[in-house]
């Protein structure tokens, strides 16, 4: 992965405020899909194709030239779908290389002239060499090394993978862009950039300087015990501020929060704003002279003392630690746990920052004082001073470098190796962006820049305009700036000549700079277009000008445009989006006048608008909970104190939530999924399994979904149904039409992997000359799977229905049914007048929910029919338009005929979902055009258990629930109850029969607000399936009412009931409209032998009323998904053990 720096031209690059840099002769299809997340590097003639689906990178992703970001696709029965592109953070993509993957990790390399599969996943921490293809569907394991055509496994790469990447797409992208200095080889490369006097310069000489580790500031001190900090190439002053009255400032070192100055007997801690934070003193800093920053929490002290202090920042605690060389004037480390501490008589010992109390080795770097020294890595410069022959101490005219890793052996001399330099060196410092060079500073401002690793290269030298002696000099962590103070109070700073604005840091963080002061207008005084208005008024301290207006006369409004036509609306058919309709002539052309608001329009906008402030009761709103598995849960037990478990929302599709905690508390459902395994690598069905068995063994601890949500996530179908939902996904969906769309979907998806998992075995007993298993578990382990449903329910049987190597002898059955483990269980083959047979496989979902329907059609022109079967796991209600008073369909019932309007009751609306009659222009064989054709669907099958999709999603469907039909209170529960509601004055139920303080009863109240008109839904309904293919559907307290028509019926048209089931709702998701929405789910569930509601919301369980379950109003909850369950298949606890099931 070593590649050489290459640079490139700005201008041929687009810089995002994200710091992206998009090359202009890239090739972006379809840029609103594509998501870059940062620091992403996208050359030239790359091609990134977000026309087909979402591509999303992660940060420091580097895209070379000519690769292609495709995202994958997958061939279906009716076409192509392609899915999103997910790419992790420090990925490298090679040059001339195609992706076609589903997931690429994050800290993954990929080689040049590379083909990726299609739906390949690259896991984190692998590489890919160069001139490999990779096979579609490929998984490439963490930490793994694939090459050849077709790539394969070759090595394994070492555990440091993530530290390599990111250090490699760090520097590609720091190379591309930051202009980063290359080490001079000529003499006068550096040039000055900017030279200041610092405040306090004329009188003290600057003591300190360095580099914001976090900013674009220089830090500067002097000895009058002064800070200033400059900003940016200019040096422009930032702040400035004192930190002590007499003593000079030693040493700075910077942090996140701000800085700390040392001083002789002080440390002072100040942000970057000048505001001091702690002043430090202790008995033992007597005269300190150096800091280091340890880490984020501790900094080490020395000084010209025979102690070493290790400071703790947070709990503002010191630990002494002796040393026995003469004071530590200098330290530092080489970044790893090595610390060299040099004291003024030239002696250097080396500690470890784990266990800095003993020094691990000690040598004399000079023989009389050190002056200054430097760490890289394991190279360790100093220069220092000796004594001549004349007993004058003088400077050393060179540079001694000493390997760290050779100290142990050896005489000192033979251990270092000597640099040579045109002047004495006075201050040394390593270039941090380079390994092995270094930039001496000598005392009068002579500057070289040394090879460490080649001495005997050629060096550069410029020199420093100084009339003075320099004191200090600091280096940029980029390298691109050098920085010099002198005793005469000047900063100098210098940077190469090809770069006139250097960067200090490779990412620094935006400087906070103090709000610009308002300015005042001015204007002459002969100037007479002055408008005097334009100066605004001094603030008054009581009341306010009389010539300002209220704030209200001030926002917008809009007049309500007049409502369109109603007869345009009729007569509107819409092709697409766009609706076409004849002109009624009832305006003139392009003419649409404004309505006036009368004062009855205004009366009602205020009081909907006072409705609708009513607030939404806090166990139905988005809780931002989450289960803390290593401390206290005391808010979650307020929201649970049930001991029922939850299930936590960590990701966006949890919406799913309620659902899976309905589908968990349907006996046979559960009992079947723990039933359930199969070799599907991301089946649904096992996960849906082993989360019911997570639940089991919770004993009410919040449990996660993630297991199962990561498995959903990866079934095409579901994201071509659009019920995946993703971080770059619309924040506010509709929640409404997707957990509809959702309940279909996991339905069909169990089915259809139960029957795949049995024909896999049916082929697998074939091979093995044997028959089909009739169970997969011995008794013991379905006890263990059912658990207390054992003596209920006995699903872990998959059974075959029929013999299907004998299906052909089956066609004269009209209709079989068979009554297994308390189910009906109904074979789908039956043989209908001028049609064939219609077989289907069964499965335990279908013999759960499956809604057996037969249709005819028959067209008015020629009177030709046609019959056909169908099958739907769940009933999508209808809504037509509002039928007239005293409408009935065939039959003599209510809604037969067809949908029913907003009007009509809930049974009525489920009767005519499940046998509608409508009439609607269809292609007819005989008459070879559209004719008009009436459609009439009657009722086969009945299931155990009844879902309901209530739709709800257009304004039409949802006027139903906001108009729906009003509960009946009976006089008992209007007188109310002393006990007091538990919502209080927040309560919004209709027809509360429970205290509220200070609220007016209802004979006080006048009008109902329009919160009032609440949707009633029966707990029972009633369905009786005829002879003659018609749906009766009632209310259990309707029955005697429907039993006396149904038997004057029967005198006349002489037909009978063909099967009757009696339902009784079981669950329900509700979507509550608050901001945002929420999904909720009501479910009867068994506690100690008697069925009680909860409110199920995440990781909030609450009890609820039985005729709070049943109430909806449209303006705050209204229903989403209803299951019915027959008796045949609700738990009922065994009354005697001895009794089967």
């Amino acid at each position: 992965m070593e590649l050489q720096d290459t640079y490139y031209n700005k201008s041929e690059y687009v810089e995002t405020a994200s710091g992206n840099k998009v090359s202009r002769q890239t090739v972006l299809c379809g840029s609103q899909n594509i998501v870059l997340h940062g620091k992403v590097i996208v050359q030239s003639d790359a091609i990134i194709r977000g026309d087909l689906a979402n591509v999303k990178t992660g940060r420091f992703c580097i895209i070379s030239k000519g690769s292609v970001i495709r995202p994958p696709f997958k061939k279906f029965s009716k076409g192509v779908a392609f899915f999103p592109l997910q790419m992790g953070d420090h990925v490298f993509v090679g040059e001339n290389t195609v992706v076609n993957a589903a997931v690429v990790g994050s800290y993954v390399y990929i080689g040049k002239n590379v083909v990726i599969g299609r739906r390949c996943v690259l896991k984190d921490c692998c590489m890919i060499e160069d001139n490999s293809v990779l096979p579609a569907e490929t998984v490439v394991p963490s930490f793994a090394r694939y090459s050849g055509s077709p790539a394969r496994h070759i090595t394994t790469l070492p555990e440091a993978m993530p530290d390599l990447m990111t250090e490699f797409t760090k520097n590609e992208y720091a190379n591309d862009f930051s202009q980063q200095f290359q080490v001079p080889t000529q003499e006068g490369e550096y040039e000055l950039r900017s030279s200041v006097l610092v405040d306090g310069g004329d009188s003290f000489g600057v003591s300190a300087v360095v580099f914001d580790k976090h900013e674009e500031l220089i830090w500067m001190g002097n000895q009058g015990g002064h800070v200033t900090s400059y900003y940016g190439p200019t040096m422009q002053k930032y702040t400035s501020f004192h930190i002590h009255e007499s003593e000079e400032v030693r040493d700075i070192v910077t942090d996140e929060i701000g800085i700390y100055a040392l001083t002789k007997t002080t440390l002072r801690h100040q942000i970057r704003r000048g505001i001091p934070k702690h002043t430090y003193r202790s008995l033992n800093m007597i005269d300190m002279q150096c800091l280091l920053q340890v880490n984020s929490t501790k900094l080490m002290m020395g000084g010209h003392q025979k102690k070493l202090l290790e400071f703790d920042i947070v709990k503002f605690t010191e630990n002494v630690i002796p040393i026995k060389e003469e004071g530590c004037v200098v330290m530092r480390s080489g970044g790893a746990s090595l610390l060299a501490c040099g004291s003024a008589n030239g002696q250097v010992s080396l500690r470890d920052l784990r266990t800095p109390n003993a020094a691990e080795h000690t040598f004399r770097a000079h023989t009389n004082f050190l002056s200054d020294m430097d760490m890289q890595g394991d190279l360790l410069i100093s220069c220092g001073f000796t004594e001549s022959a004349g007993g004058v101490v003088v400077a050393e005219p060179y540079v001694v470098l000493w390997d760290l890793r050779c100290l142990k052996g050896g005489s000192t001399v033979e251990r270092a190796r000597v640099i040579n330099t045109a002047a004495a060196p006075l201050l040394l410092h390593f270039l941090p962006a380079f390994s092995g060079r270094a930039v001496a500073l000598s005392g009068d401002g002579h500057v070289a820049l040394l090879h460490v690793n080649a001495p005997e290269e050629k060096q550069s030298i410029f020199q420093v305009d100084t009339q003075s002696t320099m004191s200090v000099m600091d280096v940029s962590a980029t390298s691109q700036a050098l920085v010099f103070g002198d005793q005469g109070g000047h900063l100098h700073l210098f940077s190469p000549q090809q770069n006139n604005e250097p960067q200090f840091n490779s990412f620094s963080r935006d400087t906070e700079f103090a709000d610009q002061l308002p300015t005042m207008t001015t204007a002459s005084l002969k100037d007479e277009n002055f408008k005097f208005s334009s100066v605004k008024l001094p603030p008054l301290a009581d009341g306010a000008w009389c010539n300002e207006l209220p704030p209200e006369f001030f926002n917008k409004g809009y007049r309500k445009p007049k409502p369109i036509d109603p007869e345009v609306l009729s007569t509107m058919k819409m092709k697409g989006p766009i609706g076409y309709a004849p002109n009624p002539k009832t305006t003139k052309r392009n003419e649409m006048p404004y309505t006036s608001d009368s004062l009855e329009d205004l009366s009602e906008d205020k009081q909907n608008d006072n409705c609708g402030t009513l607030p939404i009761p806090e166990h139905y709103q988005k809780l931002d909970l989450h289960y803390n598995k290593h401390g206290s849960n005391e808010e979650l037990e307020n929201y649970n104190k049930t001991k029922l478990p939850g299930l936590e929302a960590t990701i966006p599709n949890s919406y799913c939530n309620p659902m899976l905690q309905v589908l968990y508390y349907i006996p046979p459902l559960k009992a079947t999924l723990l039933a359930h395994t199969c070799a599907k690598e991301f089946c649904l069905s096992c996960e849906l399994g082993f989360l019911f068995r997570m639940l089991d063994t919770s004993n009410g601890v919040a449990c996660q979904a993630n297991n199962f949500l990561r498995a959903f996530r990866t079934v095409p179908e579901a994201a071509a149904l659009g019920l995946i939902l993703t971080d770059t996904t619309d924040s506010r969906p509709d929640l409404i039409a997707l957990i509809q769309s959702w309940n279909r979907f996991i339905l069909h998806q169990i089915h259809s992997e139960i029957l795949e998992t049995r024909k896999k075995e049916k082929e697998m007993a074939k091979l093995s000359k044997t028959s089909p298993p009739r169970c997969r578990l011995n008794a013991k382990m379905q006890a263990v799977l059912n658990g207390p449903y054992k003596d209920a329910f006995q699903y872990t049987k998959l059974d075959f229905i029929a013999d299907y190597d004998n299906d052909e002898n089956n066609t004269d059955t009209l209709k079989l049914k068979e009554v297994k483990n308390g189910i009906d269980q109904i074979k789908l083959s039956e043989t209908y007048p001028n049609n064939r047979s219609v077989e289907r496989e069964e499965s335990e979902i279908s013999q759960l929910f499956a809604i057996g329907r037969h249709q005819l059609n028959r067209c008015l022109k020629c009177n030709k029919e046609e019959e056909r079967e169908s099958v739907t796991l769940a009933c999508l209600l209808q809504y037509g338009e509002t039928r007239p008073a005293g409408a009935t369909g065939a039959g003599g019932v209510v809604g037969a005929g067809g949908a029913v309007g907003a009007g009509g009751g809930f049974a009525e609306l489920v009767q005519a979902s499940l046998s509608a009659r409508r009439s609607t222009p269809a292609w007819c064989d005989a008459c070879s055009r559209f004719t008009p054709t009436a459609q009439r669907g009657r009722l086969t099958r009945l299931p155990p258990i009844l879902a309901i999709n209530c739709g709800g999603v257009t304004p039409h469907e949802k006027a139903y629930w906001s108009k729906g039909l009003i509960k009946e209170v009976d006089a008992s529960k209007k007188n109310g109850t002393s006990k007091p509601c538990r919502y209080g004055s927040h309560c919004a139920r209709a027809g509360c029969r429970f205290k509220h303080p200070d609220k007016p009863t209802s004979s006080q109240s006048g009008n109902k607000s329009p919160q009032e008109g609440n949707c009633v839904l029966p707990h029972h309904l009633v369905i009786r399936q005829q002879s003659d293919g018609d749906v009766a559907i009632n209310d259990k307290k309707d029955l005697n009412t429907e039993i006396n028509r149904l038997e004057v019926n029967k005198q006349k048209k002489k037909f009978k009931i063909r099967s009757e089931e009696e339902y009784t709702l079981s669950a329900a998701v509700v979507c509550v409209e608050d901001n945002p929405k929420n999904l909720v789910a009501y479910i009867q569930v068994n506690m100690e032998n008697e069925p009680k509601w909860y409110l199920f919301n995440d990781l909030s369980i609450v009890p609820v009323s039985a005729d709070e379950v049943v109430e909806y109003s449209a303006w705050w909850k209204s229903p989403c998904v209803l299951f019915y369950t027959a008796a045949r298949a609700r738990y009922r606890p065994p009354t005697d053990t001895s009794h089967a099931p």
